[in-house]
């Protein structure tokens, strides 16, 4: 991790998880191997590495902890789970009986620190323990769904938050969370939160406490603005809750990612849209928007108006500069041999990219269809003059002109 600095967020996990963790396994397993998961760190592993990256690795197939499997004494196992008692309970009956035998060699990798509890009942399986090669907690319990960005893969905390019944535990699961993602970044932040917020205080004071402890046990940890790690100095963790914007997710957003996932059908990172072939037939095309997609990484936070201007512009600039076009248009009888050999060499290239313009210029048309299917415009405006308490000429709404134009958007849905 000397070099974890250089590295985005996502590409911190990657690297963990492609040289801690399966370049870990593979040193000590020297034939294909089998990786075993529970839901969370599926999750985790499969915002950063695909099942390409795993298989050259050695990894022969991917299965859940909580699935029926083959088994395969022959063969090593990793296992990279959370730590719940649900994981734990799993990966010990599948060590239950010593004359069938789920796999040979074990590598456990837990993606947080792993409980008094579940530590002593693992330590119970004598079968499991005898096969043991590697055991670590790698501290990935986070998804990174781009490179400058994470999450906690909490997606119900609001409500755990703000009406915490008797024993309720997020705050200490957020706490947990946040330190695994400053361990991953080698990262022994400043605290700093609002002191109005009884909430963030909660969660500064518990990070803070569950740092102290992490350090305490990995006293080779190091971490950038310590002793030796001089090249920058320690980050801030700013931490706010929702009283600090409540607006904003009243409003809606007119970027390209925003509009995608509010307007059309996204599954995770999948979409799938109908189109016409060269032939006039209708095709169902999928489509991943991810860091995989250079096109979707520079266009997505921009404004979507701004997305289809340039779109617009590049695919004429293309089309006018790659000789492939002239070919692919049925122009090729004007060109002369050595043109048309450069022309040849560059058609791939031009149906490669013509096919990513064209994809993310028909999910803009169909984001800014249903922008006017569904009155946004108005619906924009209005939201606009309530959240900020001036109309489009920056004057201040009256009152009763505000609740009839509210009142006309709500007889519209």
């Amino acid at each position: 991790m000397s070099a974890s600095h250089q590295l985005s967020v996502r590409g911190c996990v990657q690297e963990r998880m492609l040289s801690g963790v399966l370049d870990g396994a593979g040193a000590t397993s020297k034939g294909w191997m089998v990786l075993v998961v529970d839901a969370s760190s599926m999750r985790t592993i499969s915002s950063v590495v695909g099942m390409y990256d795993i298989m050259e690795k050695r990894i022969t197939t991917v299965e859940s902890i909580t699935s029926k499997r083959q088994p395969l004494p022959e063969m090593d196992v990793i296992y990279l789970l959370k730590p719940t008692e649900e994981s734990i309970d799993a990966l010990l009956q599948d060590h239950s009986n010593p004359r069938k035998p789920l796999y040979s060699g074990v590598h456990l990798y837990f993606t947080t620190r792993v409980p008094d509890d579940a530590m002593a009942k693992i330590k119970s399986c004598g079968e499991l323990l005898k096969r043991v090669k590697n055991f670590s907690e790698v501290n990935m319990d986070f998804v990174c769904p781009n490179s400058h960005a994470f999450h906690l893969d909490m997606p119900s905390s609001y409500r755990s938050l703000y009406l915490r019944p008797p024993g309720n535990n997020v705050v200490s699961l957020i706490a947990d969370k946040l330190v695994t993602v400053c361990a991953t970044l080698n990262e022994y932040p400043h605290i700093r939160f609002c002191k109005a917020s009884g909430l963030c205080r909660e969660v500064a004071q518990a990070v803070h406490e569950k740092l102290i402890e992490f350090m305490s046990n990995n006293p080779g940890w190091w971490f950038h603005g310590g002793q030796s790690h001089t090249a920058r100095s320690r980050s801030t963790l700013l931490l706010l809750d929702r009283s600090s914007d409540p607006l904003t997710p009243l409003i809606h957003e007119f970027t390209y990612e925003a509009m995608v996932n509010d307007l059309l059908d996204v599954d995770g990172e999948k979409i799938s849209y109908e189109s016409e072939n060269n032939k006039g037939q209708k095709e169902t095309k999928d489509v991943l928007l991810n860091e995989n997609d250079d096109l979707w990484c520079e266009l997505r936070h921009m404004h979507i108006a701004d997305v289809m201007t340039l779109l617009s512009d590049r695919i004429r600039g293309f089309v006018k500069s790659n000789g492939g076009a002239q070919l692919a248009q049925n122009a090729g009888s004007d060109m002369s041999l050595s043109e048309m050999a450069t022309a040849l060499k560059q058609l791939p290239e031009y149906r490669e990219t013509m096919a990513k313009l064209s994809q993310h210029m028909h999910l803009a048309h169909k984001c800014m269809d249903a922008f006017g299917k569904q009155g946004l415009l108005e619906v924009s405006g209005v939201e606009q003059t309530m959240a900020t308490g001036t109309d489009a000429e920056g004057k201040a709404p009256k009152a009763k002109a505000l609740v009839d134009d509210l009142i006309d958007l709500l007889a519209g849905v």
